[in-house]
């Protein structure tokens, strides 16, 4: 899949974590559930216009091609949401998302070489700029076009990184039990935790490498997208590129 810009992306959260309401409200305008529901969600409807609601303990997400759908969304449904005081109101506003953050790693499995995990933060406005100058996967580029890529990366967007030589990537996985999940999932949390301290993001698309999703366990600054296919997304196919570059160094 290739990689595009974001959608409009709107977080909700709430004191409560019954949507019960909102989710019949959802079925009531041609909405229909997605089983099971993607990343991190415990639930999730589309209509569509490709309209995508997820939810998971308090929170809702939305994703709609534009401003205009997601505001459009929000003037429907507000009203359905669980109310955070007295009176039913459905609670306040949502959080425009304006940063994403995205980490990625390359070396995963191959014992015996450098492991590197890089995050990359970036504006939504910025997206377009990053994709003309040809950011994506880095498993689609050649060793040329990493560097030349990481360079202007690094110079223009927020980022963080951790390698780890062969011989310290022995130790490092002794100390992680032997689980290279462990070690991967420390590993990104340490990095989308810098750089959460330089750049704030509100959300953190990560290739998802275990089904247990262990990073949003260990980094809960910000919601944390564990998703199938994260290089679709710019900020984590910069990641890849960032993290390709270091093992291509060391």
């Amino acid at each position: 899949m290739a990689t595009a810009r974001s959608p409009a992306i709107r977080i909700y959260r709430r004191n409560e974590a019954r949507f019960e309401a909102l989710r019949a409200t959802l079925v009531r305008h041609d909405f229909h559930a997605v089983v099971p529901p993607d990343a991190l969600a415990e639930w999730e409807y589309v209509d569509d216009r490709a309209l995508r609601v997820l939810g998971w303990r308090g929170v809702v997400l939305v994703e709609a091609r534009d401003g205009a759908l997601a505001e459009d969304f929000d003037r429907l449904h507000r009203l359905a949401f669980p109310s955070d005081s007295a009176i039913p109101d459905g609670g306040g506003p949502p959080e425009l998302v304006t940063v994403i953050a995205g980490s990625d790693e390359s070396g995963k499995g191959e014992r015996g070489r450098p492991l590197a995990v890089a995050a990359v933060a970036i504006s939504v406005e910025a997206e377009g700029e990053a994709l003309a100058r040809g950011v994506r996967d880095s498993k689609l580029c050649t060793a040329s076009e990493v560097v030349e890529l990481a360079r202007w990366i690094t110079k223009n967007l927020g980022h963080a990184g951790r390698v780890i030589d062969a011989d310290a990537r022995a130790r490092a996985l002794r100390e992680s039990g032997g689980n290279e999940t462990r070690l991967l999932a420390r590993l990104h949390s340490d990095c989308l935790r810098e750089l959460h301290g330089r750049a704030p993001f509100s959300i953190a698309r990560v290739d998802r490498f275990a089904p247990s999703r262990p990073v949003a366990a260990l980094f809960r600054d910000a919601v944390v997208d564990e998703c199938i296919r994260g290089e679709r997304h710019v900020a984590c196919a910069a990641a890849s590129i960032l993290a390709r570059a270091a093992t291509l160094r060391a």
